[in-house]
């Protein structure tokens, strides 16, 4: 559904709206949320105040904590999280996450470590148990790091929609003193730039970083990323180019495997072309 029709299907709400609609309704303000988080709040609120309540609501209102921050209040967010952490159920682990997180984002980095590291020891299962690690593990590596605080800054901006003003933070990540952070913060913001969609600053981003940090720990991913949006171009050659280069200059990294798997598939497909 193109975002403009999925905006005006979204104000459509009545009091006699339908279980399965509401459940909907939350699925396409998640969707979303990336474009206008506004909009996705005021339709999330229509769920909310709806007079049926259902599995559909808790998610609702964990949402609308999300719209909070992405529009810049970042006390309101905190507030609906604590809200549904103290209210427990479903919820209440992705809401301890998110504040968490919040603390991240504020730069108090050692608050968040420790609700990191209090909330992995709860449930190594949960479906944001990974998101807890990877982001207690940022917080432990970098921990004496000044960079680490243009990271966060730059990470809540682009989430927030203000990349232009997440380049400053960026910027001075590159030009850092932390070599280790410098490398990664190119991989986060080609990584990003691509999901935009924004392929040819992608695109630069991974050449910089392979350019700048050749033997660097992310070097497989960045090679990785490069093939992908070559092949999303249809430049076939040139992705099987890149991958075939990250394996037999990195035969030993974690992710070597990977680029074999594309290796096959791409010399398949141009020989059965």
């Amino acid at each position: 559904m193109k975002i403009p029709a999925l905006i005006g299907a979204l104000g459509l709400w009545s009091a006699t709206v339908a279980a399965a609609d509401l459940q909907a309704q939350v699925e396409q303000a998640r969707l979303l949320l990336d474009y206008d988080a506004q909009a996705a709040c005021t339709a999330l609120r229509s769920v909310v105040e709806a007079p049926q309540r259902g599995p559909w609501t808790e998610p609702a209102r964990l949402l609308i904590a999300e719209c909070s921050l992405r529009l810049g209040n970042l006390d309101r967010a905190d507030s609906l999280w604590a809200a549904l952490e103290k209210r427990g159920g479903p919820v209440a682990y992705a809401a301890r996450y998110h504040r968490a997180e919040l603390l991240y984002f504020r730069g108090d980095f050692a608050a968040a470590t420790a609700a990191l590291a209090v909330l992995a020891a709860t449930d190594p299962s949960h479906v944001l148990a990974n998101d807890v690690l990877a982001l207690l593990a940022v917080c432990e590596e970098y921990a004496a790091s000044a960079g680490l605080a243009d990271l966060s800054r730059a990470q809540l901006l682009e989430r927030q929609g203000q990349s232009e003003a997440a380049d400053a933070h960026w910027a001075a990540l590159e030009e850092g003193a932390d070599l280790g952070l410098a490398e990664w913060s190119l991989l986060l913001r080609a990584e990003r730039r691509a999901q935009q969609d924004r392929l040819d600053e992608a695109m630069a981003l991974y050449q910089r970083q392979i350019a700048h940090f050749p033997q660097g720990e992310h070097i497989v991913a960045a090679h990785l990323g490069l093939a992908a949006l070559y092949e999303r171009q249809g430049a076939i050659e040139q992705a099987l180019k890149t991958y075939e280069t990250a394996l037999l200059q990195h035969p030993h990294d974690a992710r070597a495997p990977e680029a074999r798997l594309h290796i096959e598939r791409l010399r398949h497909l141009r020989e059965s072309g």
